[in-house]
């Protein structure tokens, strides 16, 4: 054997040895989320998971590793650390209407924390595709209502018309939306409820269609005659989600700044950036000369554009939007002003 070839065998021991560790720390981490469950708290620690990075980094630093690599690696074992913390040993019936990314995003989720969950929606094709790709099941409506304790409305505001035919059959049945604007879709929800009996919750999932979105926050916003408020935050809170109580006002207050003018401002970014790539005529030289923070508002920009009729709709729906545009406008003129312009 060659040194090449012995160096070779010494790196695979090496990496026997990462893949055992890991093995064990994710083992312990399944063993910590069985705590957590018993004393009631959420999956994501952020308290600890900053005196983690902040050990790793300094642990790293000493033993010469680079930062970024540090970074990296721990980003994914903290993310999947905490995946093996999602337990629930109350596998509930979900019915999940629509078949869109944020359908997908908690079908991974629920598939993740052992609840039994049904898909449909008017086009059996895609609900059929998606309740495949996690082994849940496909039902006419009716049918999955009827089965269901939860019903999740995973489709846009335009299909209240459609989401109002198939709530008469969600009689004592919980029923949350996602819709990310409340003032007009909650009352008309929250009038169904007591029109066709059911109990309405609305929820947010703070988060975009991703697969697996342990640690992320979901709003929940109770109706005036909530009475299963708490069970619905601890579902979630087993689910690995954080959930966040909060009211319609609210919650479109605190969404017409994160979501409205922070989308406003990115869109206006991604409009300005494509015509001056043209009329200065850079576009082949962007990738090579971008800084690395353009690089990351890049990727930012890139999920804008591939979301942008929920986003144009966010922009239509939230009360506050004309006024948080006014301002934010008027703010920009500020700024040029103050660079002398």
């Amino acid at each position: 054997m060659n040194e090449l070839e012995e160096l070779r065998k010494e790196i695979e021991e090496i990496d026997s040895q990462i893949l055992n560790l890991i093995a064990k720390r994710l083992q312990v981490s399944s063993m910590i989320g069985e705590i957590k469950g018993k004393m009631g708290f959420n999956v994501t620690d952020e308290k600890r998971e900053e005196y983690v990075k902040e050990y790793w980094t300094e642990k790293g630093r000493r033993l010469g590793i680079p930062e970024s690599l540090v970074s990296s690696v721990l980003t994914n074992l903290i993310s999947y650390s905490k995946m093996f913390q999602v337990k629930d040993s109350k596998k509930r019936r979900v019915t999940i209407i629509g078949y869109g990314g944020m359908a997908r995003s908690l079908s991974s989720l629920f598939h993740l924390s052992g609840h039994n969950v049904v898909i449909t929606g008017r086009d059996k094709r895609k609900a059929e595709r998606l309740a495949n790709e996690f082994k849940f099941v496909y039902m006419e409506e009716k049918s999955a209502l009827d089965w269901s304790e939860y019903v999740i409305l995973s489709i846009s505001p335009s299909g209240l018309d459609y989401a109002e035919s198939v709530l008469k059959y969600a009689k004592e049945k919980v029923v949350m939306d996602i819709f990310s604007t409340k003032s007009n879709t909650f009352r008309k929800l929250q009038t169904l409820s007591e029109q066709f009996s059911f109990e309405y919750i609305s929820t947010h999932p703070l988060f975009g269609p991703i697969l697996y979105p342990v640690g992320e926050r979901i709003a929940v916003i109770p109706s005036q005659k909530s009475t299963r408020t708490q069970e619905v935050i601890e579902f979630w809170r087993k689910c690995g989600l954080v959930p966040v109580l909060t009211t319609p006002e609210e919650h479109d207050k605190v969404m017409a700044i994160v979501q409205v003018l922070a989308h406003f401002y990115m869109l206006g970014l991604l409009r300005s950036s494509n015509t001056l790539k043209k009329e200065l005529e850079v576009g082949n030289k962007i990738d090579e000369l971008q800084t690395t923070n353009f690089r990351e508002i890049s990727k930012i920009l890139d999920r804008i554009n591939s979301l942008l009729p929920v986003i144009l709709e966010i922009q239509k729906d939230n009360p506050y939007a004309h006024k948080v545009r006014d301002l934010g406008m008027r703010e920009l003129q500020d700024v040029l002003k103050s660079l002398g312009e």
